[in-house]
């Protein structure tokens, strides 16, 4: 296939690729995208055009990506995430928000920083956060990527090119029915004797869990998953099974004593780390927003 004049690819037409893959069928990618299927096929061949490549296989029953169709696709999505960020933050910015902090947290970072949030935010009038949770590796990688700002984690992959700060003890803990003192300590393998109470499919909490009891030979029988560490608390304290939570976050959410059981694992033992890929180049905004929240890891440590 000969190449077109080479310029920059326009962006909808790289989401309508996206979408046309994702879908397995050019209708049905058209369908998403608001178009009609001639319009789509003609922009599609476009795109095959400009860059002398074909991008789809087409069959009978739908289509499937090239090599060259999976990679362009990949580097759209990068693309268009950054088109859409660069609109959010212009967006903020006629608003008065000249400040964008990109903030990538784990599970249990997310739940501890709602409060610090409501009341930072109010000191810092012109700032708007952008907050995404993931894992904690992964979490790291995006700051590394340049993806996030600044990211607040449980964990740092050894030899990551990186610069943290300590925020706050972050140990996990099992919450489960109310028992009097004195208790002993659980190990995994105790807790998933029984039925389990945890957070919802792909949260990264509970994939630490599913790691854990799988490495241990053991699946975990979850009575019920539920979408926030406030939840989960509050329907394992009732009996219906155990939970493994941050502590900070039994805490925050009325998580009686009596329903509070040390997890005697290695892994539960944790801290929240600040990590930047360089605190000296972050901006003034960004800047100011770390300061606050290093003062507010203290604060937490002393609640506890």
């Amino acid at each position: 296939m000969k190449a077109g004049p080479m310029g920059v690819a326009d962006l909808s037409d790289l989401a309508l690729l996206v979408e046309v893959i994702e879908a397995g069928s050019i209708t049905d990618g058209a369908q998403r995208c608001g178009i009609s299927l001639s319009a789509a096929s003609v922009r599609i061949t476009a795109l095959e055009r400009h860059y002398g490549l074909r991008l789809l296989d087409r069959r009978h029953r739908g289509v499937t990506p090239t090599p060259a169709g999976e990679a362009l696709a990949a580097r759209g999505l990068v693309l268009l995430d950054g088109a859409r960020e660069l609109e959010a933050g212009m967006a903020a910015r006629a608003r008065g928000l000249e400040n964008s902090v990109r903030l990538a947290t784990n599970s249990s970072a997310a739940d501890a920083l709602t409060e610090f949030l409501a009341a930072t935010l109010n000191r810092l009038p012109n700032t708007a956060v952008t907050l995404v949770e993931l894992s904690s590796e992964a979490a790291v990688a995006h700051v590394l990527d340049g993806l996030s700002d600044i990211a607040v984690v449980s964990s740092v992959p050894a030899g990551a090119a990186c610069q943290t700060r300590r925020l706050w003890d972050d140990d996990l803990v099992a919450v489960g029915p109310a028992s009097s003192p004195p208790r002993r300590p659980l190990r995994l393998a105790d807790l998933l004797r029984e039925p389990v109470v945890g957070l919802l499919r792909g949260s990264p909490l509970q994939d630490l869990v599913d790691r854990q009891a799988h490495a241990a030979g053991t699946e975990p029988a979850y009575r019920v998953r539920l979408p926030s560490l406030g939840a989960v608390c509050a329907v394992a304290c009732t009996g219906v099974g155990y939970a493994v939570v941050p502590r900070g976050a039994a805490r925050r959410h009325g998580v009686s004593p009596a329903s509070l059981y040390e997890l005697d694992e290695p892994w539960a033992p944790r801290h929240a780390v600040l990590v930047a890929a360089d605190f000296s180049t972050l901006t003034e905004g960004t800047a100011a927003f770390v300061h606050h929240l290093l003062e507010h890891g203290p604060a937490l440590d002393e609640e506890g």
